[in-house]
């Protein structure tokens, strides 16, 4: 039993959906977090970790990118 006022189909929404398994990796430097891409043997950015403002620039480091042979 849960004691809120929201409704339990909005507390539970998505308890069901299979979750990203996500690692954390350090290339070329920089700290980012990445999920596999067997398809591409490889892995495929999903965020970097910086405080360096121009690692966010970079095009080849842009979330979304396949880094090949990097598992």
């Amino acid at each position: 039993m849960l004691w809120t006022i929201i409704p339990e189909e909005i507390v539970f929404e998505g308890i069901d959906e299979e979750y990203i398994v996500t690692k954390e990796i350090v290339y070329q430097g920089v700290l980012m977090k990445v999920r596999p891409c067997p398809e591409a043997d490889g892995v495929v950015i999903e965020r970097l970790i910086s405080s360096d403002p121009q690692v966010f620039l970079r095009q080849d480091l842009q979330p979304g990118t396949i880094i090949r042979h990097a598992i």
